[in-house]
């Protein structure tokens, strides 16, 4: 009897101890998940935290992730950029005599980039939250200058607005066009 009751004893205590290790490193990997895509998305994990709640927006996040790692996007050749800064420069120069015009066709432009570099081009919320994961210091800038677009398809914009809109606009150009990484376009 006495060595059934110690087997048992025995068998409790460990079963006891592997839960606690395995809660332990469960809490653990939960921290560093959520240090990870805070560290990963800045200001987006707050945003869409703020949104979602803390469990509902961690697991959108690491759904956006796994959807961009999904993608297989490609750098644009020399021609292509060649071809989009042109195109940058006369919706530019459009937007100085017409502001809806050049802002509607900057707005366009940015979409033909993601496009051809193979993001997603049906639906704005999609690129958008793409853009999240590619380019977090970014997306706010792209998220606002897309609404300033389509408002001013609405109804004309102030100017400022618009104006802020095309400098928004230009950040995800460039960092679309050169192919560059979140750290190397960094905007605040």
């Amino acid at each position: 009897m006495n060595g059934v009751v110690l087997g048992v004893v025995i068998a409790a205590v460990v079963v006891i101890v592997l839960g606690i290790v395995f809660l332990l490193v469960a809490r653990q990997r939960a921290r560093s998940t959520t240090a990870g895509l805070r560290s990963r998305f800045g200001e987006e994990y707050d945003r869409v935290v703020s949104e979602y709640g803390t469990r509902g927006g961690e697991k959108e996040l690491r759904a956006r992730l796994e959807r961009r790692e999904a993608l297989e996007l490609r750098d644009l050749g020399a021609d292509e950029r060649d071809r989009y800064s042109k195109a940058w420069e006369t919706a530019q120069s459009t937007f100085v005599e017409n502001p809806s015009t050049g802002l509607r066709d900057a707005d366009l432009l940015v979409q033909q980039v993601m496009r051809d570099r193979g993001y997603p081009s049906e639906r704005f919320e999609e690129r958008e939250k793409l853009v999240s994961v590619d380019y977090p210091d970014l997306v706010e800038h792209f998220r606002s200058a897309h609404g300033v677009a389509v408002a001013d398809e609405q109804g004309e914009q102030p100017l400022e607005e618009r104006r802020q809109a095309m400098v928004d606009h230009r950040y995800l150009f460039d960092a679309l066009l050169s192919g560059g990484d979140a750290q190397r376009t960094r905007r605040l």
